[in-house]
């Protein structure tokens, strides 16, 4: 079984079970900039009724981006974190072009097939980086 996960999106998050291919169970629930509250308690919702197990997973799917810089990375590590702790592949895919849920797995199926063992992956923002404004410096002298 293969877990999806995405949470390009700052007040939503859709998280999916594939198995061979086709869609076993999904969930769409609203987050509101609450991920990191939420996520991994659906994630283990979602495969208690499935009637499975995290160590039954033999992949996961995420979305790198674009999206919001708190949304993206709170599914990416958690994504990172599940693929190293039970060793198996992550596959990461830019949703850029992609118009629907459907279209997200494929391509996360594609990207995931024949990969083996774990890697890292990394955001993908869509833009540059603005958390802050850099702040000038007064030269009092």
């Amino acid at each position: 079984m293969i877990l999806v996960i995405n949470t390009a999106d700052a007040k939503k998050v859709f998280i999916a079970l594939v198995k061979n291919g086709q869609v076993v169970l999904k969930n769409n629930f609203l987050a509101h900039h609450r991920q990191s509250e939420t996520l991994l308690s659906a994630i283990e919702k979602i495969l208690k009724t499935a009637k499975t197990t995290s160590q039954k997973l033999r992949g996961i799917i995420v979305a790198l981006g674009p999206g919001p810089f708190t949304a993206l990375r709170i599914g990416i590590v958690i994504a990172n974190t599940l693929s190293y702790a039970l060793q198996i592949p992550a596959a990461g895919v830019k949703l850029t072009g992609l118009e629907t849920e459907d279209d997200f797995i494929q391509a996360g199926l594609a990207e995931l097939k024949g990969k083996r063992g774990v890697s890292i992956l990394t955001p993908f923002y869509g833009q540059p980086p603005n958390i802050t404004k850099s702040k000038q410096l007064k030269d009092n002298s």
